[in-house]
């Protein structure tokens, strides 16, 4: 196999046909299932006509879909579209028109589980007027889902997005802020109840430096938090800390360098789509195969930094609820 192909850089009008269909979709992934408390690998793709959506991308969320797919073989099981609905905290954010502009374009930037039976799903709508920020959460469950909306307030400028999220305990997500998608990237906190940045930083997390990429945050069973970095040598490197775990000169959050991802012995020269792990433990990271020209799912091993194939999967993001 080739290296991995390179990173590719209204109020919801009918929620209870939603949650009848999501519903559908839950009990369909359940029914393949031969253990009830096995996860459901659910992926998330941006459809093609997305971006050519006649909407408000500033108080309006990108259409998503969101399937069910089987973990061994990646075959899709169901699937449903989530539409654009309007966000339930609309207020202002950092506009500034841009002189050159290629056109309004979405994209998904992360999915998360809540711990709950619920996801969130980040999205960045780049426009004339700037980057607006949105998250897609899903509630109620496979009994009674449905999806809410909310922008993320109290950026600095215009041109920052979120780039990456996970859950934190009392209704925080933990986040990664890049400019443009690209760095510097600091780590933020962000209230999923109002949408807003907190300013305030309780977890002494620590500086990031300023020309390397961060992404792809995740977090193990043990409350272990991953991610990856890049730094000038395009490698990416498997990172992680705990947030009980401080430098003792500085009093931050430390963070571990591990070891670079390599593929058939061979270090990659670019980052992965997506990390996620499962409730065993293992974790899965995203990647686009040369030959395939599709995404697949693989293993990553946290000690070694191997990965390997472990099925094709057709989705932009995934994650395990």
């Amino acid at each position: 196999m080739s290296p991995l192909k390179r990173r590719q850089f209204g109020q919801l009008a009918a929620a209870s046909l939603t949650s009848t269909i999501l519903a559908d979709l839950s009990s369909k992934a359940l029914a393949q299932k031969s253990d009830p408390s096995q996860e459901i690998l659910y992926g998330v793709n941006l459809p093609s006509e997305s971006n050519a959506q006649n909407r408000n991308r500033e108080d309006q969320n990108a259409r998503v879909s969101l399937s069910t797919a089987d973990r061994a073989t990646g075959k899709v099981l169901s699937q449903i579209d989530v539409p654009s609905q309007a966000v339930e905290n609309r207020s202002s954010v950092p506009r500034q028109s841009r002189a050159f502009f290629t056109g309004d374009s979405d994209r998904i930037t992360k999915a998360a589980a809540l711990g709950d039976g619920n996801l969130v799903i980040s999205t960045v709508s780049n426009t004339r007027n700037g980057y607006f920020n949105h998250l897609i959460f899903s509630v109620g469950g496979a009994k009674n889902p449905q999806f809410r909306v909310k922008t993320v307030l109290g950026f600095e400028s215009s041109n920052q997005t979120v780039e990456s999220l996970l859950r934190l305990p009392n209704n925080q997500l933990l986040s990664l802020i890049g400019t443009r998608g690209i760095p510097p990237f600091t780590f933020r906190i962000i209230d999923s109840i109002t949408g807003k940045i907190l300013s305030a930083d309780e977890l002494n997390l620590p500086p990031l430096p300023p020309n390397h990429r961060f992404s792809n945050l995740s977090q193990d069973p043990k409350g272990n938090i991953f991610a990856t970095e890049i730094s000038a040598e395009g490698v990416p490197i498997l990172i992680s800390m705990n947030l009980q775990e401080k430098a003792v000169i500085t009093g931050k959050v430390k963070i571990n360098r591990l070891t670079p991802l390599t593929f058939e012995g061979r270090p990659l020269s670019n980052d992965v789509k997506e990390l996620n792990f499962s409730s065993s433990g293992q974790l899965y990271a995203l990647a686009a195969d040369n030959i395939r020209k599709n995404n697949a799912l693989f293993t990553v091993d946290v000690n070694s930094g191997k990965i390997g194939l472990a099925s094709e999967f057709a989705a932009d993001k995934f994650v395990f609820i």
